[in-house]
């Protein structure tokens, strides 16, 4: 069971400490660091205090210009104000800073990741000029700026420069590097920060652990075949989140650890709720798993009801799966019609073998006889010269002339029986298949002698 990748975080994601970062209506854009506060479940960090440079007054009604056109949509007037702004070589780099922060929301606004990137990173070269609490948020913006980008390497680096400066991690950040290194192939910690993520949200009753970050847990363990932990993680996925793909996730990973009987009653369970209703392959699973539990009546009442219904296909391979239930399960008149259906137009030998055993369980020696002959044409093709692949071939002949013959004696038809036999002869590559054609062919001309002696021929 291959688990789905967790989705890659949105763009929207991003949108967050670009947001934060907006510049307040006929407020300097960096006038208060409260503005920089990290998501609402972390308290705000204490900083270093830094200096920040004064805005001019002219700059900033430049920028207040440059940003109602940005919200107006209008981006070439937005565009053309922050070079005016960034061309003057008068301005400092707070100012600076502020200009390419507007720059980085148009570049967003027009779904341009990379400029966006561009533009935070360009702010970063003004790092001492602005404060660290926004400087923060910027480092962490491009890790999930490059991780829409699928850059995840580039996505890493920037959460270790920001990790270890950060005086708290919230959850959102905590789940947000978990995905980052699940992406990476790291599922070891990936799994560190998502239990840490749960454990941190368990402690506070306001924030409510997600489905997601168990799915992201189940999904890190199959990886790496933990598949105790996997049962463990879709325990608590099935008891809080109830849904049918859990339940045969479920009986999936039972059957990797090996427990079976766990493995079938779960499915079974799962089948007789109806989860399994809307899914072909695995209603077509359980009739195979009923077959191989010795519960072949049970795995055609499984498929009949998924034929009725039109939940699975009516193909010749799942009509196969049916009437060799049927046959397992003794029933040969019911066997006859799937099986026929599966060969219609089939080259499989094999399949026609059946068929000519379920007519001859039936007595239908007329159709036995013609579906044996079919066989044989069929078989006869599968032979590759290769002894040890053919060798189960040629049984299979072998034992197709002989229940010919069977079948001809059976219905009086001496000389065709001995034609059958005959050839069962040709075929035949061991002792002890001479013997059985000796001993049929004494069966048959004893059979015929007392024909004859009661019809009164010589």
């Amino acid at each position: 069971m291959k688990m789905k990748l967790i989705n890659n975080l949105p763009m929207a994601v991003a949108a967050f400490a670009i947001a934060a970062a907006a510049l307040p209506e006929a407020t300097p854009f960096f006038g208060s660091e409260a503005a920089f506060a990290q998501s609402s479940e972390d308290a705000k960090p204490k900083r270093n205090t830094r200096k920040v440079p004064a805005m001019s007054q002219g700059v900033h009604k430049k920028i207040q210009v440059a940003q109602e056109a940005l919200e107006a949509k209008n981006y070439a007037e937005a565009k053309e104000g922050l070079d005016d702004v960034l061309s003057s070589t008068k301005i400092n780099d707070y100012e600076r800073a502020v200009a390419w922060q507007i720059k980085a929301m148009l570049a967003y606004e027009q779904d341009d990741p990379n400029g966006t990137i561009t533009a935070y990173e360009k702010i970063l070269t003004f790092s001492e000029s602005i404060p660290e609490a926004l400087e923060l948020q910027i480092i962490f913006g491009l890790a999930q700026l490059y991780f829409t980008t699928e850059n995840y390497d580039k996505a890493l680096d920037y959460v270790n420069q920001w990790e270890p400066r950060a005086e708290i991690v919230g959850i959102t950040q905590l789940m947000f590097i978990g995905q980052l290194h699940y992406v990476r192939s790291d599922f070891r910690k990936a799994l560190d920060y998502v239990y840490r993520a749960i454990s941190d949200a368990e402690s506070v009753d306001t924030i409510e652990v997600k489905e997601s970050w168990y799915q992201l847990a189940m999904s890190s363990h199959w990886e790496l075949n933990e598949f105790d932990k996997v049962r463990d993680v879709l325990e608590v996925l099935l008891i809080n989140w109830p849904k049918p793909l859990y339940w045969t996730q479920l009986a999936g990973v039972y059957g990797e650890l090996g427990q079976e009987q766990t493995s079938f009653s779960i499915t079974e369970a799962a089948y007789k709720q109806g989860f399994l209703d809307d899914k072909e392959i695995q209603l077509v699973n359980l009739a195979q798993i009923l077959i191989a539990r010795q519960a072949p009546i049970k795995a055609t009442w499984v498929l009949e009801k998924a034929f009725k219904e039109e939940r699975v296909e009516k193909s010749a391979k799942n009509y196969k799966t049916l009437g060799q239930a049927y046959m397992m399960a003794n029933e040969y008149e019911r066997a006859v019609d799937p099986l026929k259906k599966a060969a219609a137009g089939d080259q499989d030998g094999d399949l026609w073998f059946q068929i000519a055993q379920v007519n001859m369980q039936l007595d239908r020696h007329a159709d036995a006889i013609a579906a044996f002959e079919r066989s044989i044409e069929l078989l006869s093709k599968e032979l590759t010269g290769n002894k040890e692949k053919d060798e189960k071939t040629k049984e299979k002949i072998f034992n197709s002339y002989m229940q010919i013959g069977t079948a001809h004696t059976e219905m009086k038809n001496f000389d065709d029986a001995k034609k059958a036999f005959a050839s069962a002869r040709k075929s035949a590559t061991s002792d002890r298949e001479r013997r059985a054609i000796t001993q049929w062919t004494n069966y048959m001309k004893a059979e015929k002698a007392r024909e004859d002696m009661l019809t009164g021929d010589d």
